[in-house]
C-alpha cells in the first residue's frame, strides 16, 4: 500500500515546494516546432502539452496557448513569427523575489523576445530592479564600472514609460508597467537583427 502514498506525497511536495526564481533558470520551451519554421512556415508549430514541459516547469504552468504568424525567412521561403503564453500557477514563480504570473516568448530567426509578468505595479519595483538589472549586466561583462559601447547603462524607454538597459549589440533589458494592466509590469530581454 505503500507505493499508492508515495506519488500523492510527491505531488503534495511539488505544489508545495519554493518558488523558482526566473533568472536562475532556464526559462521553458512553450511551442513544439518553433525550431522548424524554416522553408515551413507554421506548419510545424503547436503548443507544448504541459506534460511535455521539462521541469521545473511541469509543476508551474497552469495552461500555455501559441499563436504563430507566417512571415518571409532569410532566403524568401516560408517562415514564421512564433508566440507563446504560460499562464503560471499562482506562487510558483518569482523574479528578485516578485511574483511572476505569466511568461512571453516571441521567436523568429529576426528576433527574439522573453517576458516575464510580474504581479505588482512598475513604480513598486522600478528603483530595485533597475539596480540588479545593471549589476547583472556588469558582472555579465566581467567589469564594476563601464563597459565598451556604452552597455549596462539605465536610461528612460519613452515609448514603454519605463526603462532600458543595453546589455549588447543586439539586444538588452526593458522594464515597464503593462499596457493592459497598470497594476502589473513586464521585464522584456530581447534581442533583434
Amino acid at each position: 500500500m505503500t507505493w499508492l502514498i508515495w506519488p500523492a506525497v510527491l505531488a503534495l511536495a511539488s505544489a508545495s515546494a519554493a518558488p523558482v526564481d526566473v533568472l536562475d533558470v532556464k526559462g521553458p520551451v512553450l511551442a513544439h516546432g518553433g525550431d522548424q519554421t524554416s522553408g515551413k512556415g507554421c506548419a510545424p508549430v503547436r503548443a507544448l502539452r504541459l506534460d511535455e514541459l521539462k521541469p521545473p516547469w511541469r509543476s508551474r504552468v497552469a495552461r500555455i496557448s501559441v499563436k504563430c504568424d507566417p512571415m518571409p525567412g532569410i532566403d524568401g521561403e516560408p517562415d514564421a513569427s512564433v508566440s507563446a503564453v504560460a499562464v503560471l500557477k499562482p506562487g510558483t514563480a518569482v523574479l528578485q523575489g516578485i511574483t511572476v504570473i505569466e511568461l512571453h516568448s516571441s521567436e523568429s530567426w529576426a528576433h527574439g523576445e522573453t517576458e516575464y509578468v510580474l504581479k505588482t505595479r512598475y513604480d513598486a519595483v522600478v528603483d530595485t530592479l533597475s539596480a540588479h538589472i545593471r549589476r547583472q549586466c556588469l558582472a555579465d561583462w566581467k567589469l564594476t564600472e563601464t563597459v565598451p559601447g556604452g552597455w549596462c547603462v539605465v536610461s528612460a524607454d519613452a515609448e514603454h514609460h519605463g526603462i532600458y538597459v543595453g546589455t549588447g549589440e543586439l539586444g538588452g533589458i526593458w522594464l515597464h508597467p503593462d499596457p493592459d494592466d497598470p497594476a502589473r509590469t513586464i521585464y522584456a530581454e530581447a534581442w533583434s537583427e
